[in-house]
């Protein structure tokens, strides 16, 4: 929720230290989303396909040997800001993420660009209509976050106007209103071609929970190091 594009700031104790630790794990995190698409697209021999099961066992049993018991949540980062580092559409340490780097634009709306490839394919040659909607969700929860009211999806209205082709993708969000603790978002999502496969609105409500946390808005900020401003 507070992922995206909404600013809260926690103490950091080494900041060096902890850069230095996401820049591992984000490493490791691409190594196995390279290794994902490969095991989809694999045709090696079944010998070799078996040597490296074993092999990849044996490194899933070393990183097994300290590792946290059950989800991330929320973790501080090297920046000052906490993020969902297991978030599998812009987590940083996700590997199913592909991931996605979402840009700020103005009047709070949000873009980004991205590729996905055969590890998520639905029907042949295109986008798993699941997925779709993921990135949709992603991208228009930001900019409610963006909007300074980042909140949970009361509801994500999809119509797929066509099939999503694998490969180069955009996707953007937009925001429609702004009341109270609710935002409605909508957005679409384009091919390398530009032609819009899939369209989407939403309502983003902050939580009973949060708002006192989130009283006043506050101002828009990135998402990750290194991301677009």
């Amino acid at each position: 929720m507070v992922d995206s594009f909404f600013p809260v700031s926690v103490p950091r104790e080494d900041p060096e230290e902890l850069r230095s630790l996401e820049d591992a794990q984000g490493a490791l995190a691409g190594s196995v989303r390279a290794l994902l698409d490969l095991t989809v697209r694999t045709e090696v021999d079944p010998e070799e396909m078996r040597a490296v099961a074993a092999e990849v066992d044996a490194l899933t049993a070393r990183l097994a040997e300290r590792a946290t018991d059950g989800p991330l949540g929320l973790q501080k980062c090297s920046d000052g800001r906490i993020r969902d580092h297991g978030n599998p559409a812009v987590g940083m340490r996700n590997p199913i993420a592909p991931p996605l780097r979402l840009r700020r634009e103005p009047d709070h709306n949000a873009h980004t660009e991205f590729e996905l490839g055969a590890a998520y394919e639905g029907p042949p040659g295109h986008v798993h209509g699941g997925m779709v909607a993921m990135v949709l969700d992603q991208v228009l929860g930001a900019v409610a976050a963006s909007a300074g009211k980042p909140g949970l999806t009361a509801y994500l209205n999809v119509t797929y106007r066509r099939p999503t082709p694998l490969g180069p993708l955009s996707c953007h969000g937009e925001v429609v209103e702004v009341s109270e603790w609710k935002t409605t978002v909508r957005g679409e999502m384009r091919d390398r071609e530009g032609n819009v496969t899939a369209e989407a609105e939403g309502l983003f409500v902050v939580p009973t929970f949060a708002r006192a946390l989130f009283a006043q808005p506050q101002s828009d900020a990135a998402d990750y190091p290194g991301s677009a401003q």
